[in-house]
């Protein structure tokens, strides 16, 4: 240890020295997991701006984080991307699960998945933009009626849905949302 009495040329060549030893060391002994984390990129609503759409989440929900949006004569209508990225996924799982799908890669592990649709109007390894049109309102799958299920995720693991920077109300609630994506 140097004294604080010592040239000032030898405490900072020793400082240096220690900060040097500590990357290394955290370098070398960090789990990657303890990287942080990188944050969401911005989400909207999946819909057309100014489209009012009830946004439905229950505490038995699979996964419990998805959202399920739906209104009145809802079947058909426009589904956009609420981030730009690269579709992942675009798949048909017929009368089961999911029904037809699509996943688009955010960037930074960040992932959204748009469930039950009635159409694709995008493919698979196609960049789409914040607000382009990505599929249509459907019933397909193990659903129960037209509505969009909706997921946010983070390497995997599906996330509390934020759209705007507002946080969606958790659990068993139903609450209007108007959207303004690309207004």
């Amino acid at each position: 240890m140097l004294s604080r009495f010592a040239p000032a040329g030898r405490r900072t060549a020793f400082l240096a020295s220690l900060a040097s030893g500590a990357l290394l060391l955290a370098a070398t002994v960090l789990p990657q997991s303890a990287q942080p984390a990188q944050a969401a990129p911005l989400m909207r609503m999946p819909f057309r701006c100014g489209q009012t759409w009830n946004a439905s989440t229950r505490s038995d929900h699979s996964p419990q984080f998805a959202v399920d949006f739906n209104r009145d004569n809802d079947f058909g209508d426009a589904v956009i991307a609420s981030a730009g990225g690269r579709v992942t996924t675009v798949r048909n799982l017929g009368d089961t699960s999911y029904g037809r799908y699509i996943i688009i890669d955010h960037g930074g592990g960040w992932t959204t998945l748009y469930a039950h649709l009635s159409e694709f109007a995008v493919s698979q390894g196609q960049n789409v933009s914040m607000g382009q049109r990505i599929g249509s309102v459907g019933n397909s799958g193990g659903s129960s009626g037209p509505h969009l299920h909706y997921e946010q995720r983070l390497n995997g693991a599906d996330q509390r849905v934020v759209l705007g920077g507002n946080p969606v109300t958790y659990f068993d609630s139903t609450q209007s949302l108007t959207s303004h994506n690309s207004c």
